[in-house]
């Protein structure tokens, strides 16, 4: 039989053969366990029967120091407690032993004695049936009857517990998963959260996707004489979500998370389309424009997913949360207000020119017409409007799903019933060109000779703009993702996150698909559904093919209205999520201000420049913030580094044993969302020590922080939603204005459950930590002792201790009464017998610190009176206390009458003043670890 047993808790037991390598949770600790082979039988001591009896040997060594009875063997006089006495193991009766004259034979087994219940005589069998003692009739012993245990129920008494791996009935923990998967919650399981939902789930994303996915042609397609290609772009952006939604499936270890094309990218990739489209229809014959736009589109792709696989490859992931969001936030929304400009274009048909900002805006200002525009973008834009006001607060994908299929509802029905000629228009569907409303890339790129048309050089001459596309992809992700986190409440790897949206955008680029990236709405909205597993982008994946396939039956029954009206939603939500909701309290004036200036220049100089000069000055920030210091300066645990309270040598030795359940961590330096995640990893990584006792309090100073940047945010909510999870109280010290402010207005601190404590410093924070282990120990109120019974254990010479206590004189102190002043005269020192002192120091700036505090059996004033000099802080009682004064003068008096309780006293102070020196040392060496 195979052995199962724990290393941790020591729990064993056999299984069957067929276990052997299989992984348990072990039933005492929980912990992993690989179910080990059978042990060798070399380690039982050759005897079955002397193994199970538990007999040792003739060779082993003796516990007993005392000699053994002659002609008694020693293993045959030693039996485990509550046994019977074994045989001499070879078969043969134990021999008597003589015991104080007495010959004993172990091998009978007489009658029992009889106890007499009227005297409590305790009679020896076969001397009658009447007690020796008082006379009385004894009763016969009665037999106990022999009990079936087949007919004993005791199921009600037992235990639930979980099935283990050698049950029959084992399907795995808790929530189905095994041990392996408990190790790797983001294993990749096709059918996380149950089918039901995960395809109800990726339905509503297949056909929210589907929606988008159109209105996103529109702007691809907005700029003026690229009307023509609306089916191109059509198709290229169904290819890039079903490629996108399939194959990220497969590869992120977020499974939950939905990727197609979107705003931010489409938006770039219009400009790039559109710069491209003018450039040549100057100069190069209509049907070279064709594919050299289709190429430059899958080579976007392409080259775009090669950068994020290349960035995710070399671990830079994590470096990419160090860049202020606050910064590229002013560029996006920048690019918010060219989907708007774009939008705008599309629905009134006119002919913007794109070439550079000052012409855009000149074009605008002379194309727009206002009564006719009005009427054609009306229903539209009030569609977007209704959207975006609706979906303020919300991600919720059900509802948007909802709106959007209400709106085509009303708009065919209106086209129906409704007989004014305005309201019968909103059933009108997009004017496409003449032919199929949907052409698939591959079928224009099959052929050979359409790649000799290619004009490569027009490509590479706006490489910029494929450049662009990648910053912003990479920027736009982590931020992303981050937001996920938070969601899922779990950290991501970035960088594997990169690579696998990296081989996505590969894999479309070659199939001639659009850029792709992660989508936070849908992907929030598809979890929010209960769409937990990869099942769910695979579903919406397909939902999108039978789009593609379908097309010319599907648009025709779209009213127009309804993909503009999400085109201005879009640009909206756009300049809304980076313009505003990126902004927090850590959010100061010079990143207020940044935050413009990368918006103007974006909108003023162009998206190009605009992206160029956003990225130069957010590396610049960043180099000189991540230049001001790491993100943790020192770790400690409350077991070594406590609180300045001078504690009972009980709540000491108890601070010592549990004192790790305090887990305290300085932070230094500015905080990024790169450094905040860092913190968070770090904090894992301690709940998740198994050598360590388990974290019950979190202890962060920030006293060394020089600011936050706005996207730490995001961490904190992080760091809440953790310590939620595992019920871990969070204590923050020494908290700048900003943090403290922006953990009340969520919620997160004030009240006396949050889950978030602030104090004024990290003494005051220790201090409310340890009395809470002590509390958990039941050692926070011990027992009143007076001075004496204080003074026995740490006093050198206790036979002095009662000739001490003439001499000193009791006082009692106030709560809030000063004992003395900081620069009194030293003229006295105090025994502590009840209550709390504070030991403050009053710096020039009127502030007052407090060093520590004094409690029963402590001693202060004392090396005043030795040095002479004036006191060098104010002692204060918390809390009324009583106290035993020493002064100079009777000291000097005791000296010369008693010697010997004056060299006791001495003693007594410098083994004190020793153990203090000893704390402090160790305190330092923790400090500069």
């Amino acid at each position: 039989m195979a052995i199962f047993k724990c290393e941790s808790c020591g729990y064993e037991r056999v299984v069957p053969d067929g276990l052997t390598g299989k992984k348990a949770r072990c039933p005492g600790c929980g912990r992993g366990v690989t179910i080990a082979a059978p042990e060798a039988a070399g380690n039982k001591t050759g005897n079955e029967a002397e193994d199970a009896a538990g007999i040792v040997p003739d060779d082993t060594p003796h516990d007993l120091d005392k000699e053994e009875p002659a002609g008694v063997p020693g293993d045959a006089a030693v039996a485990p407690e509550g046994e019977p006495l074994p045989d001499g193991g070879d078969g043969e009766p134990l021999r008597p032993i003589d015991l104080d004259g007495v010959e004993l034979d172990l091998n009978l087994q007489g009658p029992e004695d009889v106890l007499c219940a009227a005297c409590g005589h305790v009679q020896d069998p076969g001397h009658g049936v009447a007690c020796a003692q008082c006379g009385a009739t004894l009763r016969a012993v009665e037999e106990m009857p022999e009990v079936d245990e087949s007919e004993i129920d005791v199921s009600d008494l037992a235990e639930p517990h979980e099935p283990q791996v050698w049950d029959a009935d084992y399907k795995g923990g808790a929530d189905g998963t095994s041990i392996e998967e408990d190790r790797d919650p983001d294993r990749w399981r096709l059918l996380r959260g149950g089918k039901t939902l995960n395809l109800y789930a990726g339905i509503v994303s297949g056909v929210l996707s589907l929606f988008f996915v159109y209105s996103l042609s529109l702007l691809a397609a907005s700029q003026g004489g690229m009307h023509q290609y609306l089916p191109f772009m059509l198709g290229a952006a169904l290819t890039g979500v079903i490629v996108g939604s399939i194959f990220f499936s497969f590869l992120s270890r977020i499974p939950f998370a939905l990727v197609g094309p979107e705003t931010v990218l489409t938006a770039v990739l219009f400009l790039f389309m559109g710069s491209m489209y003018r450039y040549m229809a100057e100069t190069f014959a209509p049907e070279l424009i064709l594919p050299t736009l289709l190429a430059g589109l899958a080579l976007a792709a392409f080259l775009t997913g090669l950068c994020l696989l290349v960035l995710g490859q070399f671990k830079l992931g994590e470096y990419v949360r160090y860049i202020p969001l606050q910064i590229i936030g002013g560029v996006i929304g920048g690019v918010g207000v060219f989907v708007l400009v774009g939008a705008f274009a599309w629905m009134g048909g006119l002919n913007l020119d794109w070439s550079n900002v000052y012409s855009l805006g000149l074009s605008v200002a002379t194309n727009f017409n206002l009564d006719q525009d009005l009427y054609t973008m009306g229903p539209s834009v009030v569609f977007g409007l209704i959207l975006f006001f609706a979906m303020f607060r919300s991600k919720n994908s059900l509802f948007l799903l909802a709106l959007i299929l209400a709106a085509v509802g009303a708009g065919n029905a209106a086209g129906v019933w409704a007989t004014p000629p305005a309201i019968r228009d909103l059933a009108e569907p997009v004017a496409f060109p003449k032919g199929s409303l949907l052409v698939h890339l591959v079928e224009v790129l099959k052929s050979p000779l359409l790649f000799s048309d290619i004009q490569w050089a027009v490509i590479k001459s706006h490489g910029l703009y494929i450049g662009a596309m990648v910053a912003l992809a990479v920027l736009t992700v982590m931020y992303r993702i981050t937001r996920l986190e938070l969601i899922r409440g779990r950290e991501s790897d970035l960088s594997r996150e990169y690579s696998s949206l990296g081989v996505t955008n590969m894999v479309s680029g070659l199939c001639c698909g659009m850029p792709v990236s992660l989508s936070f709405g849908r992907s929030a909205g598809s979890y929010a559904s209960g769409g937990r597993g990869p099942l769910a982008g695979i579903v919406a994946g397909l939902i999108c093919a039978v789009g593609l396939f379908y097309a010319d039956f599907i648009l025709p029954v779209i009213p127009r209205f309804v993909p503009e009206g999400l085109l201005v939603y879009a640009g909206l939500d756009l300049i809304r999520d980076w313009l505003l909701r990126t902004r927090s309290s850590f959010t100061s004036r010079s990143e207020l201000w940044l935050l413009r200036l990368t918006f103007a220049a974006t909108i003023l100089l162009g998206l190009l420049e605009g992206i160029g000069f956003g990225v130069a000055l957010a590396l610049m920030v960043t180099v000189s913030r991540a230049g001001r210091g790491g993100a943790v300066r020192n770790v400690l645990s409350g077991s070594q580094h406590t609180s300045n309270v001078d504690r009972a040598s009980a709540q000491r030795r108890v601070l010592k044993e549990f004192g790790d359940h305090i887990h305290i961590m300085r932070v230094q330096g500015f905080l990024f969302l790169g450094s905040m995640e860092l913190l968070i990893r770090d904090i894992r990584r301690r709940l998740e020590d198994p050598d360590q006792l388990s974290l019950e309090y979190l202890v962060l100073d920030f006293r060394l922080t020089r600011g936050f940047a706005s996207a730490s945010s995001l961490g904190f909510a992080k760091l809440y939603k953790l310590a939620v999870q595992n019920r871990i109280q969070v204590v923050i010290t020494s908290a700048p204005l900003e943090l403290e402010s922006h953990m009340a207005s969520l919620g997160y601190a004030g009240d006396e459950e949050g889950q978030f404590k602030i104090f004024f410093d990290l003494d005051y924070a220790l201090e409310w930590c340890e009395n809470r282990v002590l509390d958990a120990e039941g050692m926070l109120e011990i027992r009143q002792k007076t001075l004496p019974e204080l003074l026995v254990p740490i006093f050198p010479e206790p036979k002095y201790i009662p000739a001490l206590m003439k001499v000193l004189k009791r006082e009692a102190v106030q709560a809030g009464e000063a004992v003395f002043r900081q620069g009194d005269n030293s003229d006295a020192m105090y025994f502590v017998e009840s209550g709390r002192l504070d030991v403050e120091l009053e710096l020039p700036d009127g502030r007052v610190i407090r060093l520590k505090k004094v409690g029963p059996g402590a001693v202060f004033g004392e090396m005043g009176i030795y040095t002479l000099s004036p006191r060098s802080a104010t002692i204060r009682a918390a809390e009324k206390c009583v106290l035993y004064r020493m002064t100079l003068r009777k000291l000097d008096a005791i000296e010369a009458r008693a010697p010997r309780l004056v060299t006791a006293v001495n003693r007594f102070l410098i083994n004190l003043l020793s153990e203090r020196l000893v704390d402090a040392n160790a305190r330092v060496r923790e400090l500069m670890l």
